[in-house]
C-alpha cells in the first residue's frame, strides 16, 4: 500500500515538474508592430475594362506591418477591395479572373526587389445589381535586412 502511494506521488511530482519547466527546444516567435513603408497604386494599372464590366482597385486600402523576430522577416498585410461595375445587366451569373500584383522596390524606385501576384475569382451572383465590391486581405513577407534598407510598395491589377 505504501509502495503504491510512493509511486503515485513520484509520478505526480514528475508531471508537475515537467509542466512547469519551459521546453528549451520550443522556439516562440515574437511579433512586433513596425511602421509601414510608403505605398501607392500605379495609376495606369488601377482599372481596366472587360467587354461587359469595369474593374477598379480603389485607393482606400490599408497596410499593417509586423516584424516576425524569430524568422527575421517583416509581414505586410494589405486590406483592399476590388470594385466591379457592370456595363449591362447580365442575364447569367459570371466569373471574372483578375490578378492583384504587388511590386516591392528600393527607396529610389529603380530596383524591383520582389513581385507578388494574387489571383482572384470574382463571382457575380446577383443579376439585379450593377456595382459589386469584393474585399480581400493578402500578406507578403520581406526579409528584415531588405525592409530596413528602405522599400516602397506599388499595387496594380490586370486581367488573367
Amino acid at each position: 500500500m505504501m509502495k503504491n502511494k510512493f509511486i503515485k506521488l513520484s509520478i505526480l511530482s514528475l508531471f508537475i515538474t515537467a509542466c512547469s519547466i519551459s521546453n528549451p527546444l520550443k522556439k516562440e516567435s515574437k511579433i512586433i508592430a513596425k511602421d509601414c513603408p510608403q505605398s501607392l497604386i500605379l495609376y495606369e494599372s488601377r482599372a481596366f475594362d472587360f467587354d461587359d464590366a469595369i474593374f477598379e482597385l480603389p485607393t482606400g486600402y490599408s497596410l499593417s506591418c509586423y516584424l516576425i523576430e524569430q524568422e527575421s522577416v517583416v509581414e505586410i498585410s494589405t486590406n483592399y477591395s476590388l470594385n466591379v461595375r457592370l456595363k449591362e445587366k447580365e442575364k447569367e451569373k459570371k466569373i471574372y479572373k483578375v490578378n492583384l500584383i504587388i511590386f516591392v522596390t528600393d527607396q529610389t524606385k529603380e530596383i524591383k526587389i520582389e513581385e507578388f501576384q494574387f489571383s482572384k475569382e470574382l463571382k457575380i451572383q446577383d443579376n439585379d445589381i450593377d456595382n459589386f465590391v469584393f474585399s480581400y486581405n493578402d500578406k507578403i513577407q520581406i526579409d528584415l535586412k531588405t525592409y530596413n534598407s528602405g522599400i516602397k510598395i506599388f499595387y496594380a491589377i490586370n486581367k488573367i
